[in-house]
C-alpha cells in the first residue's frame, strides 16, 4: 500500500487569487507527488468538475494512464528542478484540441516541492508558431516567481537581455533592484513589503527596467503570495508583469500633444470654442480673453445657446445659413457673420469654422469649432472695394462696379431700362473755370441723381462728366425726363450759378440688348444721337440708329484685309526713368498700334482694338504687333548705344494656349534676352476669371519676360488682382496723371497707387504726363517713371532712333 504525504496547506493562498480565474488559460498547482494542490476555474471547467472537488487528485487519473506515460519525462525534469514547456494533444470525446504546457517548478528552500502548470489551448489558431510568437513576444506577458529566501526572481521571460527576448531568466532581488529606474525603486520595494504583509492580489505598480542595451521598458506589475511556511510566513510570490512601453510612449505623445495644442491655442490670435448638444457654448478658449472685443461677450457666450445672445442677429441671412447647417449637423468652414453684443453695440465680424462631433452610436453631441475676429480685415476691404467699385468724387459706382452690378441684375432678370446720361456743357465749365469747379459740379450732379433714383435702381459714374442709371420701370421714359429736368437747374458752385443742358440716350432691355456690352453700346449710340440732334433730351435707342454702325462695318472689313496685308504701323513712345532732379532719360518704349483705311482716315487704336477684340482677331493682330516690335527693338540696338527694352499690350484674348511659344520663337528670331520684353495687360476682369490666362501670364513671367499692369485705376482695381497676377510693375492710369497737381483727389489716389506699388515690390510708370506742372509733381511723389507728352510724344520709329543718337 502506496503511502502518501498530507497536502501542505502553504499553497492555500493561491486560492485567494481571483486573478488567475480571470485569465485566458488553465492553471494548476501540483505537489511532488502529481497531486492537484489548487487550479484555477478554466482548468476545473476542462476537467468536467468544480474546483473544490478536483483538490488532491492525481496528474495520472486526471490525464489517463497513456497520456500520463507520455508526459512523465516531462515531469521528471521538472521535480528535478527545470522549466518545461511542449505541447500536447487533448482528445475528448469527437473533439481534439491542442494545448500548450508549461511546467515551472515550485521550489521551497532551495528545493523543488511541487510545480506549477500552465495549460493555453491553442487550437483556435491554425498556424501554431505564429500565436506561439504573439504570446511570448507580442503580448508582453510574462509570469515570474519570486523567492524570497532564496533572494531570486525567474522569470518566464527575459526582457532585460534583448538578445534573450523570449528565453526564461533568474535574477537576484539585488541585481533587480539595480536595474530599476532610482525614481522607481522605492514604490516597488514598498509594494513588496506591502505585499508580504497583506497578502492577496496587490495594486498594479508601474516601474522602470533599463535593459543591458540601455533602453528602459516600462512594466505593468501584479503579485500575489504563492508560498508561506508553517508559522505563516511569505516565502514566494507569483506575479505578472506586462509591458506597457508602448502604451507610456502613446501616452506621453499624447501629453505632448495636447501641451503643443494648449500652446498654439494661447499664441494664436483666434479663439477656441465648443457648443453641447442644446447649442449652449461650454468652453472659450483663453486665448481669446486677449482680444478685448471677443473678452467682452465671452461671459455673455458661456452657458447660452448661440442663438439666444443677441436674438436680433437670427434675422440676419449669414445667421440663417449658420442655423440651418447646424440644424442639418453639417461642418462648415470660415463662414463670416456679422455680431453685435447687444442692441447699440458697435458691429464686429467673425469668421467661424466648426465641425459636428457625434458619439459612437452616430448621436450628435455638440459643436467644436475656432472663430477668428476679421473686423479690420474686413473694414480693410470694404475700404478697398470702395477704391476698386466706387467713383472718389461722387461717391458712385465707378464704371466696373456699375458693369458688375449691372451684370448681376440682368442674370436676376431680362427686363430693365439703361440710362446714359450726359452734362452738354461740362468741357467748357471745367476747361473756363477749372477742374475744381468742375469737380464740385460732378459731385452736385451726382447727389441729384441719387435723389432721384428709386429701391432697385443702379447708379454710376461712366467717367468724366457721364452717369449711368439702371432702373426696372421706366417703359414711359418718366425717370429718364425727370433726371434730365433735375439735373438742367443751376449749380450753386463757388459763388456762381452754372448751368448745364442734359443728354441721355436710353436702351431697354431685352429688346436691344440682353448683355451688358450691348445695353451700354447701344445707350451710348442713343445719348450720341441725342447730341448731334441738337442736345438737351432724350433719345431712345431705335432700329434707326442702326446706321450709325455702318462705320463699325465697314471698320470690320477693313481691319480684316490689314491684317491679311500687315498694313499696321508701329509708333514708339518713349518711357522715361529719373536719373537726377529733373533729368529724365529714356528708359523703353511702349510699342503702340497705329493704322489708317483705304481712304486715308487714321483710326485709333480705341476705335480700331475692340473692333478686332469682338472679331477674334486679336491673337494674330498680337502675333503681327510683337514681331514686328521685337524685330524695332533690334535695330535700335544695332543702329544706337540703346540697350533697353520694349512693352507690347496683349489682350486677355490672346492669353491662351501657343501665347508663350509664340512669344519665345518670335524672341529667339530676333536674338532678344526675353528680359528685354514687357508684356502691358490691362486691367480686365476676364483675365481674374481664366485660369488659362493666370496660367499663361505664369507662364509668360517663367519665360522672363515681364508683365505690367495698364491703365492701372480704372479697370479691374483689385488687390486680389495685384496678388494673382505675377505682375513687376503697373501704370497708374492717364486720368489720374493728367492734371494731377491741380486736384487733390487725384493727388490722394496717385499717392496712394505708389505707396501700395512699394510695399507689394512693383515699380510704377506715370501715363498721360502732358505738361511740365504735372510732371514736377510726379517727380516730387516720388514716381521715377513717366511717359507723355511732357517729356516725348509717340514717335516714328526714325525718330526715336534719332532721339537715342543724340
Amino acid at each position: 500500500m502506496t503511502v502518501r504525504s498530507p497536502l501542505p496547506e502553504a499553497a492555500a493562498p493561491l486560492a485567494e487569487a481571483p486573478w488567475l480565474d480571470a485569465l485566458p488559460l488553465q492553471f494548476s498547482h501540483f505537489d511532488a507527488e502529481c497531486r492537484l494542490l489548487h487550479c484555477n476555474a478554466a482548468f476545473a471547467a476542462a476537467c468536467g468538475r468544480e474546483p473544490a472537488a478536483l483538490r488532491g487528485e492525481t496528474l495520472e487519473r486526471l490525464l489517463g494512464a497513456d497520456a500520463f506515460a507520455a508526459v512523465r519525462p516531462h515531469l521528471q525534469a521538472v521535480l528535478g528542478g527545470r522549466a518545461v514547456q511542449y505541447m500536447r494533444e487533448h482528445v475528448h470525446g469527437d473533439t481534439t484540441r491542442w494545448m500548450e504546457v508549461r511546467l515551472q517548478p515550485a521550489i521551497d528552500g532551495g528545493r523543488v516541492d511541487g510545480f506549477y502548470c500552465l495549460d493555453v489551448d491553442r487550437s483556435a489558431n491554425k498556424i501554431y508558431e505564429d500565436r506561439t510568437a504573439l504570446l511570448e513576444q507580442a503580448a508582453g506577458v510574462a509570469f515570474w516567481t519570486l523567492d524570497l529566501r532564496a533572494g531570486v526572481l525567474r522569470a518566464e521571460q527575459d526582457w532585460i537581455d534583448p538578445r534573450r527576448t523570449g528565453l526564461p531568466a533568474q535574477y537576484a532581488v539585488g541585481e533587480l533592484l539595480e536595474l530599476l529606474h532610482e525614481d522607481d525603486r522605492a514604490a516597488v520595494a514598498d509594494a513588496l513589503r506591502e505585499q508580504q504583509l497583506r497578502g492577496g492580489v496587490s495594486a498594479r505598480v508601474e516601474a522602470r527596467l533599463r535593459r543591458r542595451d540601455g533602453t528602459l521598458v516600462w512594466t505593468r506589475n501584479q503579485a500575489l503570495v504563492s508560498r508561506r511556511d508553517a508559522h505563516g510566513e511569505v516565502l514566494e510570490l507569483m506575479g505578472i508583469s506586462t509591458d506597457i512601453t508602448a502604451e507610456r510612449r502613446a501616452l506621453l505623445e499624447l501629453r505632448d500633444s495636447e501641451q503643443r495644442f494648449r500652446t498654439f491655442a494661447e499664441l494664436s490670435s483666434d479663439w477656441f470654442w465648443e457648443l453641447d448638444a442644446d447649442g449652449c457654448f461650454t468652453s472659450v478658449s483663453a486665448s481669446s480673453l486677449r482680444n478685448r472685443h471677443v473678452q467682452a461677450v465671452r461671459d455673455a457666450l458661456l452657458g447660452r445657446a448661440w442663438d439666444s445672445v443677441n436674438p436680433a442677429l437670427a434675422r440676419l441671412p449669414q445667421w440663417r445659413a449658420l442655423n440651418t447647417l447646424m440644424q442639418r449637423a453639417l461642418p462648415f468652414h470660415d463662414l463670416v457673420l456679422p455680431y453685435r453684443a447687444s442692441v447699440g453695440a458697435t458691429r464686429r465680424w467673425w469668421s467661424l469654422s466648426a465641425v459636428p462631433m457625434h458619439d459612437a452610436g452616430g448621436a450628435l453631441q455638440g459643436w467644436r469649432g475656432v472663430a477668428r475676429d476679421i473686423t479690420e480685415q474686413r473694414e480693410a476691404e470694404d475700404r478697398l472695394y470702395a477704391v476698386a467699385y466706387t467713383d472718389s468724387l461722387t461717391g458712385l459706382h465707378n464704371r466696373v462696379g456699375f458693369e458688375r452690378l449691372l451684370a448681376a441684375a440682368l442674370e436676376q432678370r431680362s427686363d430693365g431700362t439703361l440710362l446714359f446720361i450726359d452734362l452738354d456743357q461740362f468741357k467748357q465749365i471745367n476747361d473756363n473755370l477749372g477742374h475744381g469747379c468742375g469737380d464740385r459740379l460732378l459731385a452736385e450732379a451726382a447727389r441729384r441723381v441719387q435723389l432721384a433714383r428709386r429701391p432697385g435702381d443702379i447708379t454710376g459714374r461712366f467717367g468724366g462728366d457721364e452717369f449711368l442709371v439702371f432702373t426696372r420701370d421706366d417703359a414711359d421714359g418718366g425717370l429718364a425726363e425727370r433726371l434730365r429736368v433735375e439735373l438742367s437747374r443751376p449749380y450753386a458752385v463757388d459763388d456762381r450759378e452754372l448751368r448745364t443742358t442734359v443728354s441721355i440716350g436710353v436702351a431697354v432691355a431685352p429688346r436691344d440688348g440682353d448683355r451688358v456690352d450691348a445695353l451700354l453700346s447701344h445707350a451710348d449710340a442713343a445719348l450720341h444721337e441725342a447730341k448731334t440732334l441738337g442736345r438737351n433730351r432724350v433719345q431712345a435707342f431705335t432700329p434707326q440708329l442702326q446706321s450709325r454702325l455702318q462705320r463699325r462695318a465697314e471698320l470690320e472689313a477693313e481691319l480684316l484685309a490689314a491684317l491679311d496685308d500687315d498694313a499696321f504701323e508701329l509708333a514708339l513712345q518713349p518711357i522715361a526713368r529719373l536719373h537726377a532732379p529733373g533729368d529724365w532719360r529714356v528708359d523703353s518704349f511702349e510699342a503702340l498700334a497705329r493704322w489708317s483705311r483705304p481712304s486715308g482716315e487714321r483710326v485709333g487704336p480705341d476705335e480700331f482694338v475692340p473692333i478686332l477684340q469682338e472679331l477674334g482677331e486679336m491673337h494674330r493682330f498680337g502675333q503681327r504687333i510683337t514681331r514686328r516690335a521685337l524685330r524695332l527693338l533690334k535695330r535700335l540696338h544695332a543702329e544706337t548705344a540703346y540697350r533697353g527694352g520694349i512693352s507690347v499690350n496683349l489682350s486677355p484674348s490672346q492669353l491662351r494656349a501657343g501665347c508663350v511659344d509664340s512669344l519665345r520663337e518670335e524672341l529667339v528670331a530676333a536674338e532678344l534676352d526675353p528680359a528685354l520684353l514687357t508684356i502691358e495687360l490691362t486691367e480686365n476682369l476676364q483675365v481674374m476669371r481664366c485660369s488659362e490666362c493666370l496660367d499663361t501670364l505664369e507662364a509668360i513671367r517663367a519665360l522672363g519676360a515681364h508683365i505690367s499692369l495698364d491703365d492701372f485705376g480704372v479697370g479691374f482695381s483689385s488687390l486680389e488682382y495685384l496678388t494673382r497676377l505675377p505682375a513687376s510693375q503697373l501704370k497708374i492710369d492717364r486720368a489720374f496723371c493728367h492734371g494731377v497737381a491741380g486736384d487733390r483727389h487725384k493727388a490722394a489716389v496717385v499717392h496712394a497707387t505708389l505707396a501700395m506699388a512699394r510695399s507689394l515690390g512693383l515699380q510704377t510708370i506715370a501715363e498721360g504726363v502732358e505738361d511740365a506742372v504735372d510732371l514736377a509733381w510726379i517727380e516730387r511723389a516720388g514716381c521715377t517713371r513717366v511717359q507723355g507728352w511732357a517729356l516725348w510724344p509717340a514717335l516714328s520709329p526714325a525718330d526715336a532712333c534719332a532721339l537715342l543718337r543724340r
